[in-house]
């Protein structure tokens, strides 16, 4: 296989693959494509409709690489050339995935059309009249005309100009949370500032100059929004135990507006904000995981909109002042796709119409999951509602990539109108895009990767041992890492085959093993003390089902409906599972498949639960109210669950938050966001009662750019293992006039 045997050009779709020129063009525009994503796109056109494997691959592309390195940039440039393309390893157009050989061009190729021939005819002298001249002339203007009707026609929204984009902060780190002001010449965002602490707002023109910092505490402060009158901000902070501020639009003292509270918007007359309540990494499909609220802005008390959804979030208002667009979710009973979409939900609470946005995603192409890695029910937030066109825009996923879309919505009917518009077109991910007047946007464009890290801890004592460190994992998506007791082997979930999936690896020669690869997304690995056995969840045929996998032969289901599994007993006979409704702990027998309730509650969710040492007590998590979790302990009764009066409260902690023990079992260590951000801590235990001694203490903070997203973390014998995420990217604006220049 050569690469010189291309042809010069292969058309597929709307691309374009010019092999001379090592350029990609969808619809004529050039598509950024990195050289060896362009090699890889190049081999398999060579080939339509056959496997061109990895060992292909590696010869013709990483010729001088090893092994390791061959792996790690595969991944990486597969993934980069699926976002270039707009496709997905789970439903393909072009790519297609074909585990443990390698991949398969699917698409069609089309001929490139034929070069218009016109013969050429010998040279002659004439004399035109005047009155030729004129016609011809007139000829000339008239297809002009027809050639610029005929352009209008192709492009509907060239009449209102073509959108210019302009790159406002050039920051080595994060910028993110753009706010446009009502005037269109202001936007407020948070920022880094390509340091390593938390982020602060800043404020500048769009036209251009050095940038106003707000605020000084670098506490998380986010998601800005501008006043009417372009006077004031309202924001989220981390300060004290977390809440929404306002402060003037060109700096001053912080106001608390109220606590809790996240995305705040304000109404269209100033007088109101609205914000929502939960955590936004708890699938929106889930009764009870958001509420939103609107507030007087003067202070007061704050009354809960959409209250016949159970759940809503992200709020944004209607144009009329009267309206709120939520997310929200209809049904009683967890991830059913056809009880979530855009709501439109009055701001008194006395109606709620759906908008019909799910079924438009779908019509688009797109698939409304919450991210590429989770094929749950979900549907992107609205970032703004334009009052100049009533278009609102967002962003979403086509593929692999995050871009700003835009939608008519009817505020009489609630409807989604006109077919959506895609708006942007790069391969990164263009999120939280705000618009006042209809003449400018602006929007974040952010990377974000999730990699593993290993902090060396004495478990028992409670004193690190050492820095945290990286592991090498190249580009790829790594999260839910677990590590087995021995502290030896971990297993995670990651993207780096093409599709989510679940590995193992070594710690001592760093080797890593697929051991599962199916059709299905394959996330929250739990490997037992030995290293030997790992159950996992798959989202198969809309539900999830649990597997547990042994390295020889395919993985088995041990159970249809289990959501998760969250630890093994020593002797790997069972497995601590939750699901039902409400979140119920059950033991699982991994050879009868039998279950035994453990922890219950009638209203409450319990999950996330883990074995103490000696196997007679569990530690989990309660969601008690909206946004909020506490870890506790209760014995292990496997006839009779014990009673709430006999859990013990160890922390308050996240909806997410959950806790593993040390080995002597005397120590529990959680995650918690007490000071602001999500940190590990520490809890020492009475040896006999199991109640707290003393207060918490901090194991280790995430206040910098790399922070824990709720990714997962284990702890065992000597170490912690944990998926911290990080982020990076700027502001851009688009405008149709010279504000954006």
């Amino acid at each position: 296989m050569a690469l010189n045997a291309t042809p010069r050009r292969l058309r597929f779709g709307p691309f374009e693959a010019d092999a001379g020129a090592g350029s990609l063009l969808k619809s004529g525009i050039p598509v950024r494509l990195p050289g060896q994503s362009f090699q890889l796109l190049l081999l398999l056109l060579e080939h339509p409709g056959e496997i061109v494997t990895r060992e292909q691959l590696r010869n013709q592309i990483w010729t001088n690489g090893t092994f390791v390195d061959f792996e790690q940039g595969l991944y990486a440039a597969m993934n980069k050339l699926r976002r270039a393309l707009r496709d997905s390893a789970e439903s393909p157009r072009y790519i297609e995935t074909m585990p443990g050989k390698g991949y398969r061009f699917i698409g069609v190729l089309e001929p490139l059309p034929k070069p218009l021939s016109v013969p050429l005819e010998p040279t002659k002298t004439t004399h035109n009249s005047p009155r030729q001249w004129l016609c011809v002339l007139f000829g000339v203007v008239a297809f002009a005309t027809v050639l610029a009707l005929s352009f209008k026609m192709e492009k509907p929204g060239s009449a209102e100009g073509i959108w210019k984009f302009s790159r406002l902060t050039a920051d080595s780190g994060l910028a993110e949370t753009p706010a446009l002001s009502p005037d269109g010449k202001l936007v407020a965002y948070a920022s880094d500032n390509g340091s390593e602490g938390q982020t602060d707002l800043y404020v500048r023109h769009l036209a251009g100059g050095e940038p106003i910092r707000l605020t000084f505490d670098g506490a998380g402060n986010t998601t800005p929004d501008f006043s009417p009158d372009g006077s004031r901000i309202v924001f989220r902070s981390n300060r004290g135990e977390g809440g929404i501020y306002e402060i003037p639009a060109f700096g001053g003292q912080a106001r608390l507006v109220t606590r809790k509270g996240l995305n705040p918007r304000f109404s269209p007359d100033g007088s109101q904000i609205a914000y929502w309540i939960g955590t936004e990494s708890v699938a929106a499909a889930l009764p009870g995981s958001g509420s939103v609220w609107v507030l007087p802005i003067v202070g007061g008390k704050p009354r809960e909109v959409g209250q016949s959804l159970t759940s809503a979030r992200y709020p944004v208002w209607a144009p009329d002042g009267k309206h709120l667009l939520v997310v929200g979710y209809s049904a009683a009973k967890g991830f059913d796709r056809s009880a979530i979409d855009w709501w439109l939900v009055s701001s008194n609470g006395s109606d709620t119409i759906r908008t019909g946005m799910h079924d438009a995603m779908i019509r688009a192409g797109m698939q409304p999951h919450a991210s590429w890695r989770t094929p749950v029910p979900n549907i992107p937030a609205p970032g703004c509602w334009s009052k100049r066109d009533g278009t609102v825009v967002f962003s979403a996923l086509l593929g692999d990539a995050a871009n700003i879309w835009e939608g008519n919505l009817s505020p009489k009917s609630g409807r989604i109108g006109s077919p959506l518009k895609r708006l942007t077109s790069g391969p990164g991910n263009e999120l939280t895009p705000s618009c006042w007047n209809g003449e400018a946007r602006v929007f974040a464009n952010v990377e974000t990767r999730s990699d593993m890290w290993l902090l060396p801890l004495d478990l028992d004592a409670g004193k690190p041992k050492g820095e945290i460190e990286r592991l090498p994992a190249g580009n790829s998506w790594r999260e839910n890492v677990s590590i087995a007791r021995g502290g030896r082997y971990l297993a995670f979930a990651s993207y780096q085959s093409g599709q989510q999936s679940i590995w193992s690896r070594d710690l001592k020669t760093a080797k890593e093993v697929n051991i599962s690869r199916s059709q299905f997304t394959e996330r929250f690995p739990v490997i037992n003390d030995s290293g030997s056995h790992i159950a996992f969840s798959v989202y198969e045929k809309g539900k999830r089902s649990l597997y547990a996998s042994t390295f020889e032969g395919p993985p088995e289901k041990l159970c249809d409906g289990c959501l998760r599994a969250t630890d093994w007993s020593r002797d790997g006979r069972e497995v601590l599972v939750f699901g039902g409704d409400p979140y119920q702990i059950n033991l699982l027998e991994t050879a009868s498949r039998k279950q035994t309730t453990v922890i219950k509650h009638p209203t409450y969710p319990v999950l996330y639960a883990r074995f103490s040492p000696d196997e007679r007590w569990v530690s989990f998590t309660v969601r008690r109210e909206l946004g909020r979790g506490r870890i506790m302990l209760a014995p292990i009764n496997r006839a009779n669950p014990p009673a709430e009066n006999d859990w013990i409260a160890i922390a308050e902690a996240g909806s997410d938050d959950y806790a593993n023990w040390s080995s002597d079992g005397n120590t529990l260590y959680y995650t918690s966001n007490r000071d602001g951000f999500n940190c590990l801590w520490g809890q020492r235990i009475d040896a006999r009662s199991r109640r707290p001694l003393g207060a918490p203490f901090a194991v280790q903070h995430f206040h910098g750019r790399f922070y824990f997203g709720h990714g997962g973390w284990s702890a065992a014998k000597d170490r912690i293992a944990i998926s911290l995420m990080e982020r990076k990217g700027d502001i851009w604006a688009m405008s149709r006039s010279a504000q954006a220049q």
